[in-house]
């Protein structure tokens, strides 16, 4: 019985967290522009630039994001507070939703961190073990500003994956 009560009391927190962070951080954008530079790379010189448009990417990405995370901590809680589950099982469970929860941690710092730059807001997108994408809104971006961010995003989130910086203007 207490290991529901603190599963509810657990997943309860999260939802909060997570409804308030998208409140906080959610607002449009108008235009967008999207760099690449492949892992370990420190400067801007490979760095490729093309639009992509949508004026709600920025909020349906952070939204998407928090979705996904949110079904698979539920999993997670779930299989490991499963009766049928056994130690071993329910141990890994555990494990990956700290991962899980350190990872978004790190997003959020990394968030924080460009933000403190001086960019209006940003958006940071673990998608999977090797790649990063990460949405920037600002009035403009510069070369030099991707490399900052990319090397933001290796130093946090791990210097083996690939970081997509995307530019979205601020109205």
């Amino acid at each position: 019985m207490l290991l529901k009560k603190q599963t509810v009391w657990l997943l309860t927190m999260l939802s909060l967290i997570i409804v308030l962070s998208v409140y906080y951080i959610t607002s449009p954008g108008s235009s967008d522009d999207l760099a690449y530079l492949e892992a370990g790379k420190k400067s801007g010189k490979d760095a490729t630039v093309s639009g992509v448009a949508s004026d709600d990417m920025f909020t349906a990405l952070r939204l998407e994001r928090d979705e996904l995370r949110d079904e698979m901590e539920s999993d997670y809680v779930a299989v490991a507070g499963s009766e049928d589950a056994s130690a071993e099982v329910a141990a890994e469970a555990w494990e990956k939703l700290s991962e899980l929860q350190s990872l978004s941690m790190k997003e959020q710092t990394v968030e924080t961190l460009i933000k403190a730059k001086g960019f209006k807001d940003a958006l940071v997108n673990s998608v999977d073990d090797h790649a990063v994408k990460v949405i920037v809104k600002a009035d403009k971006l510069s070369k030099k500003d991707v490399v900052q961010i990319m090397n933001l995003a290796n130093e946090h989130l791990g210097a083996n994956k690939t970081v997509a910086v995307e530019f979205q203007a601020a109205k």
